[in-house]
């Protein structure tokens, strides 16, 4: 993982996801790595699941490694985010967070895209409780 575009994603940007053909698909800098973090999944029951940075539990996904920073900052609009906005204003927030692989090996930190407690306020969800949710 050699540059700041490192991004850890857990719905329809993993390989196989929805958005990944469109977004992901020939930009990548390397393969997509097998990865988790702390937090909760939550199935909006929208297409999409919902993620927030809190609990001891484990999501898991992918790291993905983007070969340009334009490519990257493209996943801001999919996911309704504009740094300087509100959180009211945004469906997500992008952050750092440590990331671990399947086995708890440190990978160090990546982006990741955790919702904004309006917006899963605002759609509810049910906790996905092995925090895998399906492509």
């Amino acid at each position: 993982m050699g540059n700041d575009w490192n991004v850890f994603v857990y719905g329809t940007l993993k390989p196989g996801g929805h958005y990944w053909p469109e977004f992901c698909e020939g930009k990548l800098a390397s393969e997509p790595v097998a990865a988790k973090v702390r937090g909760q999944l939550h199935d909006l029951h929208l297409g999409y699941p919902g993620l927030l940075l809190k609990g001891d539990a484990w999501v898991v996904g992918y790291v993905l490694e983007f070969a340009t920073e334009a490519d990257f900052l493209r996943l801001d609009y999919l996911e309704g985010y504009v740094p300087g906005r509100t959180e009211a204003e945004n469906e997500y927030t992008r952050l750092r967070v440590d990331c671990f692989a399947p086995e708890g090996d440190a990978l160090g930190e990546v982006w990741v895209y955790e919702m904004t407690a309006a917006t899963m306020e605002r759609h509810g969800g049910t906790l996905i409780e092995n925090g895998d949710w399906p492509v």
